[in-house]
């Protein structure tokens, strides 16, 4: 995603010479999950990143991320473009770059300005972090923060579990619950790093 300072965290160096790091955002880092989905992700500019997911079951989708974490703006992808009508966007009271990073301990509430094709709507967002662990895909052992993030809004609830991974600059979704259903859980095996397709 993002190259950014990480001086407030003593991180581990991934295991070996070809994990991917932060520095190999702008070409692109892709992630594959158990079930075989995967989720590719660059950076757009200073605090921004996309991520573009390709589902087991033929859906793709586009997303905007703050700081590797927030979103920004979702989207259906039909080959390969937005489809306008599927598009909701986000307004958060700050730009990209100024959203806060993740940090352990670290609680962040904030209300949003949601836009999709029906109109304007506002939302209420926590996002909590808990302490640093590490994680490995495939000998590649990152520092890892967990997050969970909260959303409310007119009728409406849902939670996500983040892990972001600080030496990549990117939160991972591993649980995803709408009001009170049974979560929906990803795993994530490996990450590579993407040859620069411009």
């Amino acid at each position: 995603m993002l190259l950014r300072a990480l001086s407030v965290f003593v991180l581990a160096t991934p295991a070996f010479a070809d994990c991917p790091t932060a520095v190999d955002l702008p070409t692109g880092v892709k992630a594959t999950l158990s079930d075989g989905s995967t989720e590719e992700y660059r950076t757009v500019r200073t605090g921004l990143v996309e991520l573009i997911a390709r589902y087991d079951d033929g859906y793709d989708a586009r997303n905007l991320l703050g700081q590797g974490v927030y979103v920004i703006e979702l989207a259906d992808l039909e080959d390969g473009q937005i489809v306008p009508e599927s598009r909701i966007t986000s307004s958060y009271p700050m730009s990209a770059d100024a959203m806060p990073l993740p940090q352990p301990g670290a609680r962040w509430s904030v209300a949003v300005g949601m836009r999709n094709a029906d109109g304007f709507f506002k939302e209420k967002q926590t996002h909590s972090w808990g302490e640093i662990t590490q994680v490995s895909y495939q000998g590649c052992t990152y520092d890892m923060i967990p997050g969970e993030f909260l959303y409310t809004g007119d009728g409406y609830s849902y939670r996500e579990d983040i892990h972001y991974l600080p030496e990549l600059g990117v939160g991972l979704l591993v649980s995803y619950a709408d009001g009170d259903d049974p979560p929906e859980i990803f795993t994530y095996d490996a990450f590579e790093i993407m040859a620069d397709q411009r």
